[in-house]
C-alpha cells in the first residue's frame, strides 16, 4: 500500500512539475503575442499617419482629413488598451494636437504640415524600436 502511495505521489509530482513549466512557456508565449500585437497596431497607425501626411503635402485635404480620423481614432484605442506608460504618453501627446490638425485640413491650411510632421516623427521613431 505505501508503495502504491509512494507511486501516485511522485506521478503526481512529475506531473504537476511539468503542469508548471507549461504554464510558465504558455505565459511567456501570451507576453510575446501581446508585444507583436502591439508593435503591429504602432506600425499600422504609423501607416496611417503617413498616409494622412502624403495626402496633405498633395493637397487632397479631404482624404488627408479622413486619415486624419483613422490616425486619431486608432491612437486612441491603443492608449487605452496598452499598459506601456511612454507609449500611451506619446499617444496622448499625438492625441492633444487632433483638434488642430483636424481644424487645419477641413479649412484646407498648409500649415496641418507643420503638426503633422512633429506626431509622424514621433511615431516612426517609436515604431522603429
Amino acid at each position: 500500500m505505501e508503495l502504491v502511495l509512494a507511486g501516485f505521489l511522485i506521478a503526481f509530482l512529475l506531473q504537476y512539475s511539468r503542469l508548471q513549466r507549461v504554464q510558465q512557456e504558455l505565459s511567456a508565449s501570451t507576453k510575446q503575442l501581446g508585444s507583436c500585437q502591439s508593435s503591429q497596431q504602432l506600425s499600422q497607425l504609423r501607416d496611417t499617419a503617413t498616409m494622412m501626411y502624403l495626402e496633405a503635402v498633395q493637397k487632397n485635404y479631404g482624404k488627408a482629413g479622413e486619415y486624419s480620423s483613422e490616425v486619431f481614432d486608432q491612437a486612441q484605442q491603443i492608449a487605452s488598451s496598452t499598459e506601456d506608460p511612454a507609449l500611451r504618453n506619446l499617444l496622448r501627446d499625438t492625441l492633444a494636437s487632433r483638434d488642430q490638425i483636424t481644424a487645419d485640413l477641413a479649412k484646407g491650411d498648409a500649415a496641418a504640415l507643420s503638426e503633422i510632421q512633429p506626431v509622424l516623427s514621433k511615431l516612426e521613431q517609436t515604431a522603429k524600436h
